[in-house]
């Protein structure tokens, strides 16, 4: 969804090209904010998947020293992994509001710069 709008608004950046001044720089403005909407969904995105990756590791040391038969160090371990899933799982619902936010503030700036090609087109 997010590159669509990137390439929505890059399309729309070009096709302004011939356009006002105010229309060119408010298409340049809503693809500048699509590239950061993604740049800002990517960075949480990758920041979820470290936590689930230190989730996963710790469920397997909780395995490996339980099967050793270190039940403080297996439980240590399950607690670390709750933990680093519990964190996972909030840094879902981040990366999501940043994604939903992100759509938003594209979307209010396409419009605007549709509205200011419609000014243009009319000053014509």
């Amino acid at each position: 969804m997010q590159l669509k709008q990137l390439l929505i608004a890059a399309a729309l950046a070009a096709t302004l090209g011939a356009c006002s001044d105010n229309a060119q720089q408010a298409a340049q403005e809503a693809a500048a904010k699509a590239k950061a909407s993604a740049d800002a969904t990517k960075a949480q995105a990758q920041q979820t998947v470290q936590q689930a990756q230190q989730a996963a590791t710790s469920a397997q040391d909780a395995v490996d020293k339980a099967k050793a038969g270190d039940v403080g160090g297996a439980t240590a371990s399950a607690a670390q992994a709750t933990q680093a899933s519990q964190a996972a799982a909030a840094n879902a619902q981040l990366t999501s509001d940043t994604a939903k936010q992100g759509a938003k503030d594209t979307k209010d700036a396409a419009e605007k710069a549709v509205d200011a090609a419609k000014k243009d087109a009319n000053g014509h």
